[in-house]
């Protein structure tokens, strides 16, 4: 059987309504990948995320909007639309609970963000206001998206996943960047001004984090080399 693939779904709460919802383009990348994707809603419960574990051989942390800065011990000091607290306790105890696991994890621009909150790291709130002389890694809504470079670091298992890609050009859509690293993490790309772009926890392979969207850029053999990899992993669980 083809390995399933649990991904991660946004919420939005407008008054007494919430919604799910995601971009289908991840479940469209794990597909094309050879892995079957499953999505799973926001709910917190730990018997509901127990309940999951079981049903997934891999995960996909998936982007969205700001983390509370409540989550890494600050208050909001910058520009930030926050995600809401139900989605943030979902997507911090699923990854805690597919790490212990053993599973695959590829965590993509606010999942990579979750993994570094959920290890004790913390976040810049605006990159544009904290971080002088920084390029730009989002531009403005109803735009295409801001591209550039990243360089990979030699000896990292992201890069081993990349080898022979010369030049790695990505999709960014972020405001947000880790600034204090969690521990045991390893930070494995940066773009030109210095931000993180990727990491690692050594000791533990299956699992890589982004800062970049991937799923953006569907046909980039990157792209299909990063998922590919998720299944992959997935796969021999």
């Amino acid at each position: 059987m083809k390995p399933r693939i649990g991904i991660t779904l946004e919420l939005s709460e407008k008054g007494e309504k919430r919604t799910s919802f995601l971009d289908l383009a991840y479940a469209e990348c794990v597909k094309g990948a050879g892995g079957i994707p499953v999505h799973f809603p926001p709910l917190p419960a730990e018997e509901f995320i127990e309940g999951i574990i079981p049903l997934i051989d891999g995960l996909v942390l998936t982007g969205g909007a700001d983390l509370n800065p409540f989550y890494y011990g600050e208050e909001v000091s910058a520009p930030v639309v926050l995600s809401p607290d139900q989605r943030t306790d979902f997507d911090l105890s699923i990854f805690r609970a597919v790490l212990a696991a053993g599973k695959a994890i590829l965590a993509i621009c606010h999942g990579m963000q979750v993994i570094n909150v959920a290890l004790g790291g913390t976040l810049y709130q605006d990159i544009h206001s904290q971080v002088p002389g920084a390029m730009e890694h989002r531009v403005e809504k109803g735009s295409p998206p801001a591209r550039h470079s990243v360089t990979v670091e030699r000896g990292s298992r992201l890069a081993e996943i990349l080898e022979g890609i010369p030049r790695l050009e990505i999709c960014s859509i972020h405001h947000q960047a880790v600034k204090e690293l969690g521990k045991n993490l390893r930070i494995v790309a940066r773009a030109p001004d210095g931000i993180i772009e990727a990491i690692e926890l050594p000791g533990h392979p299956k699992i890589i984090g982004v800062q970049w969207h991937p799923e953006q850029d569907p046909q980039s053999e990157a792209t299909c080399r990063l998922f590919r990899a998720l299944v992959e992993e997935a796969s021999v669980h």
